[in-house]
């Protein structure tokens, strides 16, 4: 009945569901945010295409340098520490890709430190076409392959970059930036030693109230990003994650690992109902009786020969027997 039990509980703990918390946060262009401003959507997608490791700490001190494949850094309000940059610099000049979209927060001070001319303008577009309100300007100059399945990207209060080196997406011409009109890059791609940046001019692009206008988009980009994906949470002020709940996870049966555990069971009441673990047990009892006899013997053998030398051999037996007692040194007979 012990088996059965065994066996039971065994094979339940390898099938049962198992609960793990959620973890959510309110700050704005975090993949922990479920709200409208949040890219909790894009990093299911990320999910979908590869491995994501969030990034919780300064750069040097996470050990960036490490890693491969591609940083996502969307929407920086903190500041880079030198040592970041150095963790970055390493980081591209190893092969690896920096996607960095920014408007108006700290990305231009990133761009800076990477020895880049390109920057996010200070002040926002205002373009002929758009949806809902100015807020919202539409844009169908798209390059391809960006452009594959797409029609409009739909941005929400963007930036320009300035000084572009190879723009894919750009303002309609006739847009207006800080007393200048024309058109205006939105997304750039920078060589930087074996890797490569990748700037939007807009984080609102990635959020999820506009995800689904440019999923399509998105799912374009990822193929100049290559996985896993590192998402940067560190440099979002706001960021405060906090546990929403659990979520049940259903386990697909292992059937190979059940049954080893299966076969294990049953050699173990085959070893104890046939009693085979007796004879092993015995030898090994043997064993060290016959080890502790011959350490008796062995003093004995020393005490005779040290009576040769012409001691005394009842006071050298006594003072053993007071040794192994332990009369002498504070036991029951002791001090």
């Amino acid at each position: 009945m012990a088996y059965i039990i065994l066996l039971v509980v065994g094979i339940a703990l390898l099938i049962m569901p198992l609960s793990v918390p959620v973890f959510k946060s309110n700050a704005q262009y975090s993949v922990l945010n479920t709200g409208w401003n949040g890219t909790s959507e894009f990093g299911k997608l990320l999910y979908s295409k590869g491995g994501v490791s969030p990034i919780l700490g300064p750069y040097d001190s996470v050990g960036l340098d490490g890693d491969r494949g591609t940083l996502v850094v969307i929407g920086p309000n903190l500041p880079f520490t030198s040592g970041e940059i150095k963790a970055l610099k390493k980081f591209l000049k190893e092969g690896n890709t920096l996607l960095l979209a920014d408007n108006f927060g700290t990305g231009n001070q990133l761009l800076k430190g990477l020895g880049l001319r390109e920057r996010f303008s200070s002040k926002p577009p205002l373009t002929p076409v758009f949806i809902k309100n100015r807020d919202f300007p539409i844009t169908a100059e798209i390059k391809t392959p960006l452009s594959s399945g797409v029609s409009v990207l739909v941005m929400y209060k963007p930036s320009v970059i300035l000084n572009p080196v190879n723009p894919l997406v750009t303002t309609p011409n006739g847009t207006y930036v800080d007393g200048k009109y024309g058109a205006f890059a939105i997304v750039d791609i920078v060589k930087y030693g074996r890797g490569k940046v990748i700037l939007v001019s807009d984080p609102g692009v990635f959020t999820n109230s506009l995800f689904r206008e440019n999923e399509r988009f998105i799912e374009n980009l990822l193929n100049y990003m290559p996985g896993p994906y590192l998402i940067d949470e560190a440099h979002h002020r706001d960021f405060n994650p906090y546990s929403s709940g659990t979520i049940t996870i259903r386990r697909a049966v292992n059937k190979r690992l059940v049954f080893y555990y299966v076969l294990f069971i049953a050699a173990l009441a085959f070893i104890v109902e046939s009693g085979v673990w007796v004879k092993p047990l015995e030898w090994t009892l043997a064993l060290l009786k016959k080890f502790f006899r011959e350490k008796t013997e062995d003093i004995e053998e020393t005490v005779k020969s040290l009576e040769g030398e012409g001691l005394d051999g009842e006071v050298l037996r006594k003072m053993v027997r007071e040794i192994q007692t332990g009369s002498k040194l504070g036991g029951e007979n002791g001090r």
